[in-house]
């Protein structure tokens, strides 16, 4: 039997009571983004949250338990796109070693391009503050690019693809996290040294010799 019009009325009235609730946790999460960046030495005020977002005392803690639980879920956000933009570049080609350059260049866009070095520092500089949740978001999001990452290693011939790729992970979040602080911009060559570093690493022999390494696409030497 079709849908009576009185299960139609409900339905459409719990459509609009989840986009009204959508519009404003993105609004939320928007303004939140925004102070962050202009202030970033500075937690937001729930105050300042409600006011720049347009909504009202109780929209937010309808939302969010907390001004905290607010700035966890920006630092998930930030998280997920920064994922979903690594796992993209690296499915842009079927060549392993290609493959892995994208995947090192999308994390080290995050400290080359000003705009969205300015975002990365405000997410990392609320996240690195002492709550829990907020560090085992960023530990779960490395684990996770390291993931995507297994897969070109082991078609480079990785003997242990996880252990690699989660070293690799490491090692260009640090060279990312240098950047952001510093306020500079990793240059075409730093980026050439990393990948031609990360492809020696996975063609290592049982002695511990290297073999020659391959050539990276682009790099400065040709």
């Amino acid at each position: 039997m079709d849908e009576s019009l009185a299960a139609r009325a409900v339905r459409r009235r719990i459509a609009d009571r989840q986009a009204t609730a959508e519009s404003e946790v993105r609004r939320l999460l928007d303004a939140g983004l925004e102070l962050m960046r202009t202030n970033p030495t500075t937690a937001p005020k729930v105050s300042d949250l409600v006011r720049l977002a347009g909504v009202s005392n109780d929209a937010f803690y309808r939302s969010f338990r907390s001004k905290d639980d607010l700035m966890a879920t920006i630092v998930d956000e930030g998280g997920r796109r920064l994922l979903g933009y690594v796992r993209h570049q690296r499915d842009k080609s079927a060549d392993p070693a290609e493959q892995l350059r994208f995947c090192l260049r999308a994390v080290l866009q995050q400290a080359a391009d000003p705009e969205v070095a300015a975002t990365s520092r405000a997410v990392l500089s609320n996240a690195s503050r002492a709550l829990w949740d907020r560090a085992i978001a960023l530990v779960d999001l490395k684990r996770q690019i390291a993931l995507v990452m297994e897969k070109p290693l082991a078609g480079l011939g990785s003997a242990d693809p996880g252990r690699d790729a989660f070293l690799l992970t490491c090692a260009v979040f640090g060279m990312m996290e240098q950047f952001l602080w510093s306020e500079q911009s990793p240059t075409p060559a730093e980026f050439d040294f990393l990948c031609a570093w990360a492809l020696r690493s996975v063609t290592v022999d049982g002695d511990g010799v290297g073999e020659e390494s391959p050539k990276v696409p682009g790099s400065v030497d040709g």
